[in-house]
């Protein structure tokens, strides 16, 4: 069949075709600008009867002789396009969050009321020159809001004046609606100095006063390395210093734009930060701060001088960031992951050999023989060996001589590697660390990631090795505080025993001397930190002499009550020299060496007396008299009047008699220092100061009289250290002990005997 034949046959199939076609372009680009009868329906209370957020292709907002103009960009690779403004011919990435707000005022505002055209006076509602417009573009059609001067109602109300198209209308808008859509076109540029985002930069090159150094990303992108001119070179840097970094990075935000004038003057630089992006298609970017900014010196100056210009005000803290040194950056760590990215970790050395493997909650040991591990007995075990810390690289030496050729052992952890693709899905880091031969107090160690060798503390670094006791329970006496019934504390010439009694608290055996008693703080404190006993970490299947256990420097005996599966028993905690994070200890009758927590010795480190003895109600006083050692000098005298103490021939001191009265009801001391007459040292023969307490009897409604029984005498002896703490050597009479009280509570009543 011919052409002419075919079209004439299906001609008025063509013709209907292409009206169909036309029809449709019309709607789509004529049609496209109408409001539909739905959206008039549905958005008629609305201030604008349209809103098509994805068809916006740009915004225009005036205020004060000021106006910002918001555009999109293309799409990027993953289909994604952003807001620009453009300011004074110049264009800047857009503050997202506030255009974010913008549009979200824009789609759901909703105004009080519609006036009737004829009723609208332009002047005299402010819309001949309105306080501010905005002009939404899409295609086909165009809104403007202009936004008048105030409505008589409701408060603070506004008239706005809306044209859609060729529609009109007058509204009256609220004040909170007002106050959401007049805004300083100037805050919508974006706050953001960092020309790209942390996780897209693949270098960071940093100058400052201690020099030139670039942290470059590693090969699976996730650890930084020190790279070019860096003394350091080529060493992995520190994931705590390098999170810090780029968690600072990220957060650096202009507080106020400058002039690029007003920043020329005010900048002197002192750190400079230039980002090479992994793109190799996009340009580098710079940072330069230095300089107090004008009329702000709390903050200083930061020039974005690459890939666009850009001068502002910002934290010190940003300053701060950027001028620490390249030591500051190198990573003494031994692994990179942390221990919730862990998710399996093998020891070999020699013919020994433990296999670990994450499951669920707890872990699965695979070998050296197939069981299941409690998660927590798992993390001690991984806390161990994460927390490995050179203290010193070794740049000298073969690997042989250091026995890293062949390695004595070999650690290997893997790690969830979080992806960074937008596929998403994880992948494994994987770490190696050959361990060489023990040199003295150190353990060489080779660093597989960057060729590093470390200088491990051989006492930390024997968690490397394989043992029976790698992962053994950290909790080594599993009872309850309350199953404890005696306990016995030896160290050196000084022997304590207490007995719990059927009350809970405690009575004091030994040392017997004069009214001594127990302290129920301090030996709860010590029952507490020592039940249940769980270690810090394990370090030897047995005492090789080297932990100071052979003669141990406090032993404790604790007797307990029959509990679960164990019966009554005493158990001796040997407690040897200190390390790194407590001491050195092993349970009588177990060769297993750990380290205890450091609060277990200081509990039982010291006198358990009671310090109460101090302590009484300063409302019984009836007279408080503060004899100084030297008799030519008179005493300070508080007698009761009524409610309040007063200084005997010197009633107007209230001051200080409130003074000296709050500092009686705060005598508490640190503890107990000696036991036995006072020693020379304690400058106690005779005392510094005697404060002498003369209370009234217990009864409360009887008259303020003194009661000689109950008379409290104080002495205040020489000065001296305790812990840390300046105090005063005390003694009350008729207890025969020495106690320590801070100087901040003593000083009051040496100052009034001087």
């Amino acid at each position: 069949m011919s052409l002419a034949k075919t079209t004439k046959k299906h001609a008025t199939t063509i013709v209907l075709c292409a009206l169909a076609i036309g029809a449709g372009a019309y709607v789509f680009v004529v049609d496209r600008g109408s409001v539909t009868t739905e959206e008039a329906e549905q958005r008629k209370k609305n201030v604008l009867l349209a809103w098509r957020p994805d068809e916006i292709t740009e915004l225009t907002f005036e205020q004060g002789g000021s106006s910002a103009k918001l555009t999109r960009t293309p799409p990027d690779a993953l289909g994604q396009r952003f807001w620009e403004v453009t300011i004074g011919g110049e264009r800047f990435p857009a503050e997202a969050q506030i255009v974010d707000q913008l549009l979200g005022t824009l789609e759901f505002a909703t105004h009080e009321r519609i006036l009737a055209p004829d009723s609208v006076d332009h002047a005299a509602l402010g819309l001949d020159a309105p306080r501010a417009r905005i002009v939404v573009v899409t295609p086909g059609r165009s809104s403007t809001l202009a936004i008048g001067g105030p409505a008589p109602t409701p408060a603070g109300a506004a008239v706005v004046e809306v044209h859609e198209g060729d529609r009109a209308s007058f509204q009256v808008i609220t004040k909170e609606l007002v106050t959401a859509l007049v805004i300083d076109p100037s805050s919508l540029r974006s706050k953001d100095l960092l020309p790209y985002p942390t996780s897209d930069v693949t270098r960071f090159e940093i100058e400052n006063p201690s020099g030139k150094y670039h942290l470059a990303r590693g090969p699976n992108g996730d650890a930084l390395k020190l790279d070019g001119p860096a003394k350091e070179a080529g060493r992995r840097a520190s994931r705590a210093a390098t999170d810090e970094l780029l968690d600072t990075l990220s957060r650096l935000r202009a507080e106020a734009f400058l002039s690029d004038e007003a920043a020329r003057r005010a900048s002197t630089p002192a750190a400079t930060l230039t980002l090479i992006p992994k793109d190799e298609a996009k340009p580098k970017g710079t940072l330069v701060l230095g300089g107090a900014c004008p009329d702000k010196p709390d903050l200083v100056v930061a020039l974005q001088t690459a890939p666009a210009r850009a001068a502002a005000c910002v934290s010190k803290g940003f300053l701060d960031a950027l001028s620490r040194p390249e030591s500051a950056f190198v990573d003494h760590a031994a692994f990179f992951a942390t221990i919730d990215e862990v998710h399996e970790i093998t020891l070999t050395a020699g013919d020994r050999r433990i296999d670990l493997a994450r499951k669920g909650t707890g872990f699965h040991q695979r070998a050296p023989e197939d069981r299941e591990i409690e998660g927590d007995t798992g993390r001690v075990f991984l806390e161990s060996i994460l927390a490995l810390r050179a203290s010193d690289f070794l740049t000298t030496g073969d690997r042989a001589s250091l026995g890293l050729d062949p390695p004595q052992g070999k650690v290997r952890v893997v790690s969830v590697l979080p992806s960074r693709s937008p596929d998403g899905g994880d992948d494994d880091r994987v770490e190696e660390l050959l361990v060489g031969k023990p040199q003295g107090e150190i353990v060489p160690v080779l660093r597989s990631y960057d060729g590093a060798v470390l200088a491990l503390p051989a006492d930390r670094a024997r968690a490397l090795f394989p043992s029976k006791i790698t992962l053994r329970s950290p909790t080594v006496i599993d009872a309850p505080e309350t199953s404890l019934r005696a306990l016995r504390i030896t160290e050196g010439d000084r022997v304590q025993q207490l007995e719990r009694t059927a009350e809970g608290s405690f009575a004091l055996e030994e040392p017997r001397g004069k009214n001594l008693a127990a302290d129920l703080g301090f030996g709860t404190e010590l029952a507490t930190a020592l039940l249940p006993l769980r270690v810090e970490r394990f370090v030897a299947e047995r005492d090789d002499g080297s932990f100071g256990l052979a003669s141990p420097r406090l032993v404790i005996e604790a007797d307990l009550s029959a509990g679960g599966d164990a019966g009554a028993r005493t158990v001796r905690l040997l407690i040897g020299a200190p390390t790194t994070g407590g001491s050195f200890a092993r349970l009588d009758g177990d060769d297993a060496v750990f380290v205890i927590d450091p609060k277990i010795e200081s509990a039982a480190g010291k006198w358990l007396l009671d310090r109460s003895i101090f302590t009484f109600d300063v409302a019984e006083i009836v007279k408080v008299t503060v004899t100084p050692s030297d008799r030519r000098k008179p005493p300070l005298v508080l007698e009761r009047a009524g409610d309040t103490l007063r200084i005997q021939g010197d009633a107007a001191a209230t001051t200080k008699a409130a003074a000296i009265r709050d500092a009686l009801a705060d005598l508490v001391p640190e503890a107990a220092v000696s036991v036995g007459p006072p020693r020379k040292e304690e400058g106690l023969d005779p005392p510094a100061v005697v404060i002498t307490i003369e209370r009234r009897g217990h009864d409360p409604d009887a008259p303020a009289t003194v009661d000689p029984e109950r008379t409290l005498r104080i002495s205040l002896g020489a000065g001296d250290a305790y812990r840390g703490t300046n105090v005063t050597y005390a003694r009350r009479d008729g207890v025969g002990a020495t106690y320590a009280i801070a100087q901040a509570k003593t000083r009051i009543f040496l100052d009034a005997a001087r």
